[in-house]
């Protein structure tokens, strides 16, 4: 008489080991590509169903619907809001409300406000030469790039952008 199976975990593996297994399973005829990729699509499957019932969940509790987040670049600073009378667009993400700003020179509890320094005009100057030789050098090829900074070392950054300026012709 067989004796039932106990329910052991299955072990921790690391992903390279996850695939060197499948490959194992396939190459051994115990598991074929097409069970495979079933299960991947199962697992989408699967997936959207927990999106819908999510969703359905979010609407009978009065909460707020947002769609699943995306991997990529996150979305724009103009987010759409969406009426009660359009269908809710998976796409739209519907952000929570922001409580309103403190009044300018309100302390926050528990943090510290921090001072912003004061910049002098010479070092506004400097910062702005500074962002002009940067955005010119930068336009130049690696190999031309090291006579300009010469120039700026000898001379004085005024020259190194004159030179660049008359030699990109701007």
């Amino acid at each position: 008489m067989a004796r039932p199976r106990k329910n052991v975990p299955a072990p921790e593996i690391r992903p390279g080991q996850a695939a060197y297994v499948l490959d194992r399973l396939i190459e051994e005829r115990r598991i074929s590509p097409g069970d495979v990729s079933r299960y991947v699509s199962e697992m989408h499957r699967e997936i959207s169903d927990l999106e819908r019932r999510l969703n359905m969940l979010r609407e009978v509790a009065g909460g707020v619907q947002t769609a699943p987040k995306r991997r990529g670049r996150p979305p724009g600073k103009g987010l759409k809001t969406v009426s009660a009378a359009s269908p809710p667009d998976p796409a739209v993400i519907i952000p929570p409300p922001t409580p309103p700003p403190p009044p300018p020179g309100a302390k926050r509890p528990g943090r510290k406000m921090r001072r912003r320094s004061v910049i002098t005009p010479e070092q506004l100057a400097s910062r702005q030469l500074q962002g002009r030789y940067l955005g010119l050098i930068r336009q130049l090829p690696a190999s031309r790039r090291k006579q300009y900074q010469k120039v700026a070392k000898e001379k004085g950054r005024e020259a190194a952008i004159k030179e660049m300026a008359s030699t990109l012709k701007k």
